[in-house]
């Protein structure tokens, strides 16, 4: 069995769906983000090594960890978990940003304006989405050399249990869990 499995990708890209399906599988998953808006020094010179402090904390006590900021502290979490699996959700981009815009009130917590750099989405979106494009494409290349470590699941697309199980070497359950999906 796997020692801990990173799911990486932004949110609205079925981040929620995944972890339900982790969770069916018989995985304790955790959720980055419960740990970063609480008690962080935001203002802090570089915030990053205390973002990375508190989710391999969360880390410690569970199999898979979903949510922000992990596609942006992938490379952290490779090296203090060496043959540790990770899944990369992904859609097209400007459903992405749609589903992102109706979600998220426009005004950024601490946590996303870190990962956009940003305060808020609105005159932002070519940003926004160069931000998701280059940084799935980034982590797809930082895995290239290793496609026994990357599973990229598009879930709009149809990708669901059998990708998932033969990733992780389990066995298929029950339909694949989709949250939010009439929330786009």
């Amino acid at each position: 069995m796997t020692s801990k499995i990173f799911c990486i990708g932004f949110q609205k890209t079925g981040t929620s769906s995944l972890g339900n399906a982790l969770h069916a599988l018989g995985f304790s998953v955790g959720v980055s983000t419960k740990v970063l808006n609480r008690r962080m020094n935001w203002r802090a010179p570089d915030p990053r090594p205390k973002i990375i402090e508190k989710v391999l904390a969360v880390v410690d006590g569970v199999d898979a960890i979903q949510d922000s900021p992990n596609a942006f502290i992938y490379r952290e979490l490779d090296a203090a978990h060496p043959g540790a699996k990770f899944i990369l959700t992904i859609r097209d981009t400007a459903d992405w940003l749609e589903s992102y815009r109706r979600f998220f009130p426009d005004q950024n917590n601490p946590l996303r304006s870190w990962m956009y750099g940003v305060e808020r989405l609105s005159g932002n979106e070519a940003l926004y989405c160069k931000k998701y494009d280059a940084q799935n494409a980034e982590i797809v290349e930082y895995f290239a050399d290793r496609p026994d470590d990357l599973l990229v699941m598009d879930l709009s697309k149809g990708d669901g249990w059998l990708d998932l199980v033969n990733f992780l070497g389990k066995d298929v359950l029950k339909p694949f869990p989709h949250a939010n999906k009439n929330k786009r």
